[in-house]
């Protein structure tokens, strides 16, 4: 086991307990607890807006703004894909909007005057100008009934074709209400569903559909390398996923992609609203036919509007969770990380029996990013009860993502799981003028906070706020205090120093030592830590940047001497790298230099963390091996 970690500095001796800090094993992330706040709502940091899969739009924004080229952000979202090309296939769109209607109106666009109806064989009729209403009213029959450009009744006309073709050479407008219609390339197909209602369908050629695809998808004012990427992404996407589904269509939403046809046009045809973009079609037709393949085949590119990030796994060789160092630089990005505020009648709605909600409970994250990663499971703790949410749409609550934490308060523990990030758990505990000593006081891997007043030591076996689990008494409250696992039994206990004489308890109760020695000098700086990974913790003494280190709790001479950093360094604890064994850090500012060896020379890990004036503090957190940064920041 690890166990130790805390700051120590040449001229910090006399405040030496104020500079103890114990390393420890751990679990699972702690469970994040969320009262009900008297104010009604909680103040909430974000990061991320849709599923997080592939592409990462404003990544993609990102870093075409520094200059990447599209292919090579392509590269890094889909990992092990490569360039392909395909042919212009005509594709098979559900509009739906227009699914199970029973009714529906069609007219040309302007510069086109002869809307064309084909049914089964050479059943075709044509109609100049006005509009059409297509509708399957009596006899199991698709009914054409003609309005002439006046306003005035045309000829109506039956196909018992279970599927008519509308075209005009330039487009057809699909009437959204009584003035307005959508403009779509290609050719409207209208399907039989049964005998009253059918489907409206477009029929288009691959690029064409891409033009109404990309702007609505990314803004046509971003960078041309991002929209070509995402032009990629976008035609791989349509093919893939026609490809996997036995009825060879793709539809006009999000379920799919975006789709938004060429124009929003009135009744005669003018255009409202461009839907297309001329910088979005010049990425279209600058990557014309090119797609991203996996072992031969069209990849599919799933792609959102932001990772907040990290992506997460799509179920793919090619659709990793991983680190996104694009995503959060683009200029204007509001998603990428966001603020909100969520109502605590949003949480109560999730309460058993209408009960009335104690606290909200995040109890597993997925580990990845700022916060500890995207909630995964979460408990809605009530009066009538509670009940785990584990569904990603539950755990929004109405937000843009399930990747959030309650915001912080400006003070007290911020607790990170991976070297140089961000805080992940974050609470306040204690009062401003307690000593804080880290420790796994039960031995359950997970290290955690003991507060020190006087001579009674408080307990908690979460990090969490809330009371102590036990308190208890032990030695003078002028002593020096150091924490480590003397025995080797899994749990850290308490020691006390007098100059150079150490008092040392293997559990956490008062009453005499179990265990004292003599070691170095009355004026050392005084280390723990578990440096030859035998599961027991044992002293170091430094003396300016010379380390004396014993691998056995005893007098005597040191089993390793060794010079790292400079003499007026602060000096950290813990075990880097998961090996089992603990090493130094110096503490230079916020910055921090830490070694996986007790050695000289440069650090292995040089990471940023925190501001100055906080308190640092060393611990695994996460229960995976591995120990991590931590901070109590006092001030503001």
């Amino acid at each position: 086991m690890r166990t130790v970690r805390r700051l120590l500095s040449s001229g910090l001796v006399a405040v030496l307990a104020l500079a103890v800090l114990v390393g420890l094993p751990s679990q699972a992330a702690a469970a994040e607890h969320y009262p009900r706040p008297p104010s009604g709502t909680w103040e909430v940091q974000g990061r991320g807006w849709g599923h997080g899969r592939g592409l990462s739009q404003w990544g993609a924004q990102g870093a075409a703004e520094q200059g990447v080229p599209y292919r090579e952000i392509l590269a890094f979202y889909y990992p092990g894909t490569e360039v392909g090309s395909v042919g212009n296939e005509t594709l098979r769109v559900r509009l739906m909007a227009h699914q199970d209607v029973s009714s529906v109106r069609l007219w040309a666009p302007a510069g086109a005057t002869t809307l064309t109806v084909a049914g089964a064989g050479n059943t075709t009729r044509t109609y100049q100008g006005g509009y059409i209403t297509v509708d399957r009213r009596e006899n199991n029959r698709f009914w054409v009934r003609h309005t002439t450009a006046s306003g005035a009744p045309g000829p109506v006309h039956a196909f018992t074709a279970t599927e008519l073709s509308v075209s005009t050479g330039e487009g057809v407008v699909v009437g959204t209400s009584g003035s307005r219609g959508t403009w779509y390339r290609g050719t409207i197909r209208l399907v039989r569903e049964n005998n009253t209602l059918f489907d409206v369908r477009n029929h288009v050629p691959l690029e064409e559909y891409l033009r109404g695809v990309v702007p609505r998808e990314s803004p046509a004012y971003w960078e041309m390398e991002a929209l070509k990427a995402q032009a990629v992404a976008a035609r791989s996407y349509v093919l893939a996923e026609i490809a996997g589904n036995s009825a060879g269509l793709t539809c006009d939403t999000t379920a799919c992609q975006v789709y938004g046809g060429r124009a929003v046009v009135d009744r005669a045809g003018t255009v409202v609203e461009a839907r297309e973009h001329e910088r979005t079609n010049q990425a279209v037709e600058a990557t014309e036919g090119e797609v991203r393949t996996y072992n031969g085949a069209v990849a599919f590119t799933q792609f959102s509007a932001t990772n907040g990030g990290w992506s997460t796994d799509g179920g793919r060789p090619y659709l990793v969770a991983r680190r996104d160092a694009w995503t959060g630089t683009a200029t204007g990005d509001p998603r990428s990380r966001w603020t909100d505020q969520l109502a605590v009648s949003t949480v109560e709605a999730y309460c058993p029996d209408n009960g009335r909600l104690r606290e909200l409970v995040v109890t597993k994250r997925d580990g990845n990013g700022a916060f500890g990663g995207r909630i995964t499971e979460a408990q809605v703790v009530c009066s009538s009860g509670t009940r785990t949410l584990t569904n990603p749409s539950d755990l929004r609550f109405g937000m843009y993502h399930h990747w959030w934490r309650v915001t912080p308060p400006p003070t007290g523990f911020f607790l990170s799981n991976r070297l140089g990030s961000e805080a992940e758990i974050v609470f306040q505990y204690g009062r401003p003028d307690d000593e804080v000593l880290i420790g796994d006081w039960d031995g359950n891997g997970t290290d955690t906070i003991t507060v020190r007043r006087g001579k009674t030591f408080h307990v908690a076996n979460s990090l969490r706020a809330g009371n102590a689990d036990y308190a208890f008494q032990y030695g003078r409250a002028t002593d020096v205090i150091l924490i480590g696992d003397w025995d080797g039994d899994g749990r850290d206990t308490i020691a006390v120093r007098r100059g150079r004489e150490y008092h040392i308890r293997n559990d956490n109760r008062g009453g005499p030592a179990q265990t004292v020695i003599t070691y170095g000098r009355a004026g050392d700086d005084v280390l723990v830590g578990d440096w030859d990974g035998d599961g027991r913790d044992t002293l170091a003494v430094r003396r300016g940047n010379e380390y004396h280190v014993k691998n056995s709790l005893r007098g005597g001479d040191a089993d390793t001497v060794f010079r790292y950093g400079r003499a007026g360094d602060d000096v950290i604890v813990g075990d880097w790298d998961g090996d089992g064994e603990d090493t130094f850090g110096v503490r230079r500012g916020k910055v921090y230099h830490l070694k996986n060896s007790l050695r000289g020379g440069d650090a292995d890990h040089v990471v940023s963390f925190g501001r100055v004036t906080d308190e640092v503090l060393v611990g695994d957190w996460d229960g995976d091996g591995t120990d991590t940064l931590g901070l109590r920041r006092l001030v503001p």
